[in-house]
This record gives C-alpha cells, structure tokens and sequence, in this order.
C-alpha cells in the first residue's frame, strides 16, 4: 500500500472515531466539561474534514473509508437537518394591528456608525429594539440617530464599558436591571400595547472571545465563562416560569443552538427564528472572514405570543447582524 493510501487510511479512519467519540460524550455528558461545552459550540464547523477526506477516499480507492465517510456525512445531514430552514412555515393571515415586529442587535461598542445603523432600523421598521455593547456616553448619539421614531427608552444604569438598552415606539411603563450575578448586562422592561402589556428582557450573556486571552489564561476563562453562561441561562428559565405576562427576552446570548444552556432556555422559551426563519441565521462575523459563521443573537418569547415571520436584518456596522421577528399576541 503506498505512503499516502497508508496516512490517508490513518488520517480518516481517526478522524472517524473522534467524530464518533465526541457525540458518544455529548449524549453523555453534553456540557459538562469545558472542553466538550467548547466542542458543542463550535460543532458543525466539526464535520468540514470529511469535505477532503471523502473525495480523497473515492480518489484513492479506499472502499471501505469511503463507506465510513459517507457515515460521517449521514451524522451530519441528521445534525444540520434539524437547523437549517429552506423555507418558512405557513401561518394563518393575521390582523396587522394585532403584530409586533421587534429586534434584537449587538451595535458593537466600537461602532459609532449612526447613520448607517439608522438607515438599518429605518428599512426594517421594528416596534422595539433590544441593543447589546452600547456605550452609555454614546446613547445621546443613538437617540439623535433614530429620532423621532423611537420616544421611549431605557439604558442598564450602571455606567460600564457597554450594556444594554431598549428602544421602543411604545410606552415603557417601568425598568429595572436583572440582578447582578447572574446575569451581568440585562434589564427587563413592561411595555404597554393598547390596553396589554408585554414583559421584554434585554440580555447580553457572558462573551465567548476565550481565544483573545493569553493561552495561560484560556483553559481557566473558558471554563469560567461557560459556568457563568449555564447559571445566567438558568436564571432566564427560571425568571420566565414565574411569569404573568405575555414575556419577550432580545439577546445576545452568545451560545449557539448545539449548546446545553440553549436547550434549558428552549424548556420554557420558543426561538423565533427556528420556528420562521429561513437558512442558518448566522449573525456572527469573526476576523477575516467574509460572511457570519454562528448564530448567537436570538428573539426569544413566551407560549402567549407567536411567531409570524424572523430573519436576519440587514448590516448595521456591527460585527453583528441584527435579527428581527415578527410576532403576535395570542
């Protein structure tokens, strides 16, 4: 057997195992481990070796590799399957007057791009928006920005680096934070609509930038940051099943649909986008790559409310795109 037919059989064949492995521990132990927690995150990002071994495989005549591949590749169709929405579900025609379209969008503190973040939320016309990573001393920008749309708004009061805001067409009756700990950046705002009102949650989950820190520092932040995540998502669960109104919580929750925390908020919250949107939803942009690769950003609400249609919005300057849904009371 050539060298190469040779490391290529070792190559896939070990490939394989470790594919098989890591979803032998997620069934298992899902993430309890913050290596595995970092495995899930990133997980279909972990079947891309088959894109070279499988035609490798065929190429070299590697019969029984290329059976073994075409494993990997079934393990991938039922794991993205679930995840990727070609097309939106039918709804039954609704009232406009009973709709409210609402946004969620991570600005990015570094962005002061007013403009173009207006000219965004002009085109896509949302009723409320959620905002992650604003600078307080940068609200006053904002507000001149989007006005007159947009009277009513409330800001996290503690004056930190960035936080989080909620910017409404409707009256915000009343504001508070969320405590801290848990849950570092959220408020939670009543909103009235008509003779209703609505409970809206604006959180920012603990960040997933691990990979900036000094490889010293990476193995302890990661498991930091994923315990701080579960005990923030569990908060959420547990602040929701208590509960009187009609609840929307716009998050950048910085968790992806393959993690446990997303799975313990999906207990007793329903994603807007897995329910109507269409495609992946990534909203994430990392560095040097041309088009988002996550979807992290979520529009979550309460059994009370439906879904009628979410996407992802246009650029807004962000490292982020915004995503929007539109939704109605029951």
């Amino acid at each position: 057997m050539p060298i190469s037919s040779r490391l290529l059989s070792i190559t896939g064949w070990s490939y394989l195992v470790s594919l098989l492995l890591w979803l032998s521990f997620r069934l298992l132990f899902f993430d309890r481990f913050w290596w595995l927690a970092l495995l899930n995150t990133t997980a279909p990002y972990l079947f891309l070796p088959l894109v070279i071994l499988l035609p490798l495989a065929l190429w070299h005549r590697r019969r029984t590799l290329f059976f073994g591949m075409i494993l990997g590749c079934l393990l991938f169709v039922m794991w993205v399957q679930p995840r990727l929405h070609f097309f939106s579900k039918a709804v039954p025609t609704t009232p406009a007057g009973s709709l409210l379209k609402v946004m969620t969008f991570n600005i990015l503190w570094s962005n002061q791009d007013y403009d173009k973040i207006a000219q965004m939320i002009r085109q896509t016309k949302p009723d409320l928006i959620g905002v992650q990573e604003l600078q307080p001393n940068q609200l006053s920008n904002l507000l001149k920005a989007i006005a007159p749309d947009y009277p009513h708004h409330t800001i996290h009061p503690v004056d930190r680096f960035h936080t989080v805001a909620l910017f409404s067409r409707l009256p915000i009756e009343t504001a508070k934070p969320l405590p801290e700990p848990p849950v570092e950046r959220g408020i939670q705002a009543i909103v009235r609509i008509g003779d209703q009102h609505l409970n809206v949650l604006v959180t920012h989950l603990a960040p997933n930038n691990m990979p900036l820190l000094p490889i010293d520092q990476f193995i302890a932040e990661t498991r930091d940051r994923y315990a701080r995540r579960a005990a923030e998502a569990t908060y959420l669960k547990e602040l929701v099943q208590q509960r009187s109104l009609p609840t929307l919580m716009l998050c950048d929750c910085n968790l992806t649909d393959t993690s446990e925390a997303y799975q313990q908020l999906r207990k007793h919250l329903k994603d807007s986008f897995q329910e109507r949107g269409q495609g992946l939803g990534h909203t994430l942009f990392i560095s040097g790559v041309p088009f988002p690769v996550q979807r992290i950003d979520y529009i979550w609400h309460s059994e009370e409310l439906e879904a009628i249609d979410a996407s992802v919005a246009p650029d807004g300057g962000s490292d982020h795109l915004p995503v929007v849904a539109t939704l109605k009371i029951r």
